[in-house]
């Protein structure tokens, strides 16, 4: 079973994988009707997450009751919150709603029906999160159903920005329909009345009763918003005739399809759109349709500012990248910016010592005024030598920097800068670069880019992980792939990038791309180190040129 479904796979009309509403929702799609952009996140994805060693022992503790129930729950959230899910679901998660681009709803779904409120999201941690949320959900009512293998799908959608929506329950051949200004989610919450419709066996409105509706849900920046409705629509009725025609098709498919029992259509500038669903294929039960009930936010309390995306750079800098005074011996006394220091052991005892020769030899031969120092562990001891290493590179005459690698989220992130910091010199201010190497980071650099001075993307590792490539073939296999990938981060960037590669020499297309786009820093290695220069000044005096032009 994939892991990830789209609403047109004939696989999610398998309730078993995509529950009941990814089943509607399919078999609605391959009849042809519009219906909301979205995908599913099938049960595999829940399996493997509830297999993590630390996810499994937590869970059997809190069932086996040795610990206060409700201490014992917090313990669970508290893992959830912390744990990622298995990276290539992650990927799968995060392009399939990169493709959405707008604000979602996440819905836990199985073969009995659906959750009662949905979760709503904008960008790529909001959805992980929210998908951990819907678990969660189902995990606290569901917990003795584990050894069951019936775990539930999550249905990952649009928020369509509605005018009118519709829900349909079908009672026999007749189908009854409520009907709201604005957003679906009136339709579940209670204190929203809507108009009461019932239509016949054929299709004709047998009985509609107006209500009146004070309140509406409207989109707002953040998603759905609840606010009071204009004086001069309280009383008028939702669906107009043309409406209701246009609703003809679905409700006929409805009357056909024995299992479909529920469907939700949204009115987008006046042409139905469907948003939800309820199948069964099992002809002795129905699924369960949800309460209604208020919604609940999983959206930040403040957007991430997007800035507009500043011209290209010319003249970008230079970092040597080098774990030692030994890679500088060949280069001769060529200007550098300054050196990203890799493979340094910062718990060795002498660290600060071979720091403080490397800085000085790296100032007097190449006038460099930066000194990043990769940081691969935070034992008490290492962090001791990064100290004594800052104290070093001050002392010199040069700022101090630290790559953080190997971060998965904002709060892993925010977590490592503070246990860092914490026992650096009070007078350090170091520059903090954000070594970015999953490819899940490029779908949320927004929040991760307000903890880094600087974002520093790691092609080696990303073109290996994007696209499989052995050692030393990740260039051949992936330039093409990663400019694609790439091209939205320069778009939309709000701070300074540098890339580090091992290879920046064999694809000069992908080094004239990455130029032409902006790069501050190139963190070549020694043997690439003036070519890349050569390569650079090239494609600059090249865009200058044109710019003249």
């Amino acid at each position: 079973m994939a892991s990830v479904l789209n609403f047109s796979d004939l696989g999610c009309l398998n309730e078993s994988a995509s529950g009941s509403m990814g089943a509607g929702l399919a078999s609605l799609v391959r009849a042809g009707f519009p219906v909301a952009r979205g995908f599913v996140v099938t049960p595999i994805a829940f399996s493997d997450y509830l297999k993590k060693p630390e996810i499994a022992a937590t869970l059997d503790l809190h069932r086996s009751g040795a610990e206060d129930p409700e201490a014992s729950w917090r313990s669970v959230k508290a893992l959830f919150g912390r744990v990622r899910m298995n990276w290539n679901h992650e990927m799968e998660i995060l392009a399939s709603n990169h493709a959405i681009g707008s604000t979602v709803s996440m819905t836990a779904t199985s073969i009995h029906g659906a959750a009662a409120a949905p979760l709503y999201g904008s960008g790529g941690e909001d959805v992980l999160a929210g998908i951990k949320q819907c678990w969660l959900k189902w995990l606290r009512g569901n917990m003795g159903k584990l050894e069951d293998n019936n775990l539930p799908a999550v249905i990952v959608r649009e928020v369509l920005d509605s005018e009118v929506s519709v829900e349909l329950r079908k009672k026999g051949f007749d189908i009854h329909a409520r009907a709201v200004f604005g957003l679906p989610e009136g339709l579940y919450d209670s204190t929203i009345s809507g108009d009461v419709i019932e239509f016949g066996a054929e299709g004709k409105p047998d009985r509609t009763e107006t209500r009146a509706q004070n309140y509406q849900f409207i989109m707002k920046d953040r998603g759905p918003a609840k606010v009071e409705i204009s004086s001069d629509f309280t009383g008028e009725e939702k669906l107009s005739g043309e409406m209701m025609a246009g609703l003809n098709g679905i409700m006929s498919f409805m009357r056909e399809t024995r299992g479909l029992v529920m469907c939700t259509v949204c009115f987008v500038d006046s042409r139905p759109v469907v948003c939800s669903a309820a199948l069964s294929s099992d002809a002795g039960s129905k699924p369960e349709i949800p309460p209604r009930e208020q919604s609940i936010s999983l959206l930040e309390p403040a957007k991430h500012p997007v800035q507009a995306a500043p011209a290209p750079v010319v003249a970008a800098r230079l970092f040597l990248s080098a774990s030692g005074i030994s890679d500088m011996g060949s280069i001769g006394d060529a200007y550098a910016d300054g050196i990203l220091a890799t493979g340094i052991q910062l718990s060795a005892p002498d660290v600060a010592k071979g720091v403080a020769s490397f800085s000085a030899e790296a100032k007097r031969r190449f006038g460099a005024s930066s000194f990043i120092i990769e940081v691969g562990e935070t034992s008490a001891q290492a962090m001791g030598g990064l100290a004594g290493a800052f104290d070093a590179i001050m002392s010199n005459g040069m700022q101090p920097g630290l790559l953080i690698p190997g971060i998965r989220s904002a709060e892993e992130m925010a977590r490592t800068v503070r246990q860092i910091k914490f026992g650096l010199p009070a007078a350090a201010k170091p520059e903090i670069w954000l070594r970015v190497m999953y490819p899940s980071n490029l779908y949320f650099l927004d929040s991760l880019a307000g903890l880094a001075d600087v974002l520093a993307l790691d092609l080696n590792s990303l073109g290996k992980l994007m696209m499989g490539a052995e050692q030393g073939k990740w260039v051949r296999h992936s330039a093409e792939a990663l400019e694609k990938a790439l091209g939205p981060v320069f778009a939309s960037r709000a701070k300074p990038i540098a890339v580090i590669s091992e290879d920046l020499v064999s694809t000069p297309g992908l080094l004239e791309f990455l130029v032409r786009n902006g790069t501050d820093i190139l963190c070549p290695g020694l043997s690439e180190m003036n070519t890349v220069r050569h390569i650079a000044a090239s494609v600059e005096k090249r865009m200058l040129i044109e710019q003249g032009r």
